[in-house]
């Protein structure tokens, strides 16, 4: 999030671009950025119809996903991915 948050400020009080700001969405929509990188990025929000229209699709993908019921994955599931973080580790 550090390098995300710097992005925003590399350029003084210039609109952070599409790119910055799609890259720190999902802090933007969770509330996980401080107030002034927020401030900027909803500043950028207003005028950027693209950025606007993704912020708001994530928004809703995100919510979505958060009201699906939570499942049980199944044991050979867990197990498989027990073994590839193992193996992951033998790289």
């Amino acid at each position: 999030m550090v390098s995300r948050l710097l992005g925003l400020f590399k350029r003084g009080d210039e609109d952070p671009d599409c790119h910055e700001v799609r890259g720190v969405s999902s802090d933007y929509i969770d509330s996980d950025l401080d107030h002034a990188s927020e401030e900027r990025v909803r500043k950028h929000l207003e005028w950027c119809g693209p950025c606007n229209a993704f912020i708001s699709t994530l928004r809703s993908t995100v919510s979505m996903l958060r009201s699906l019921p939570k499942g049980e994955a199944s044991e050979s599931f867990r197990e498989r991915v027990r073994e590839a973080v193992k193996n992951e580790g033998d790289d």
